[in-house]
Formats: C-alpha cells, structure tokens, sequence
C-alpha cells in the first residue's frame, strides 16, 4: 500500500508539473509575449521535463533498478494521456504520435536511472 501511494504521489506530480508549465506558456502566448516558433517548441519540452521529473523522483524513492521505476511512472502517465487523447478529443493514433511517446518513456526511464545515483545515502 505504501507503494501504491508512493507511486500516486509521483504520478500527481507529474501532471501536476506539466499542467501548470503549459498553463504559464499558454498564458504568455496568448497575450503575445511568445512566438509561435518558441510556443511551438515548448509544447515540446515541457512533457519532456515534466516526464524526467516523474522518474526522477521515483528512482530517488527506489530502493533498486530506478530504470524500472522511471518507466512505471512514464508508462502510466503516457497510458493516461493517450487515453485520454484517444477518447476525448478523438485523435488517431499515428507513427509521430508513437515515437514521440517512445521518446517520452526513455526521457522517464533516464530520470529514474540519474534519480536512484542521486539518491543521498
């Protein structure tokens, strides 16, 4: 149980983190402060980091193999925001599509292998 709520804890602040970056860099292109080319490549970035972050944290909090645990919270994060896609706003699945979750579990699973090495002994 405490590693289900361990696990929940990551999870929310991974979306957490990614929705308040992409309401802020939303925020600043509506009003104009952002080009539409630097908007365009933080619609990019931001998951990429928000996604490190979330193995990030888990491998801090494994005791071992901070890879699996990086690619857990990815996987369920990218499971989620898949289904979400898929469903609610009816988007096909295409090749782009699944490099770019591909690209997203290996930026989590690498968070999780540099978050298990700087985990404080």
């Amino acid at each position: 149980m405490d590693y289900l709520k361990k696990l929940g804890k990551n999870l929310f602040i991974t979306i957490l983190f990614l929705l308040l970056l992409a309401f802020l860099i939303t925020i600043l292109y509506y009003f104009n402060l952002l080009s539409n080319n630097i908007y365009n490549i933080f619609k990019l970035i931001i998951p990429l980091l928000s996604f490190f972050l979330g193995g990030f944290l888990s491998g801090m909090q494994a005791t071992k193999k901070g890879a699996l645990e990086g690619l857990k919270i990815g996987g369920i994060t990218l499971l989620l925001f898949l289904l979400l896609s898929t469903f609610l706003f009816q988007t096909s699945f295409e090749l782009k599509t699944m490099l770019y979750a591909i690209v997203l579990l290996l930026t989590s699973t690498v968070g999780g292998i540099i978050g298990i090495n700087k985990k404080s002994s």
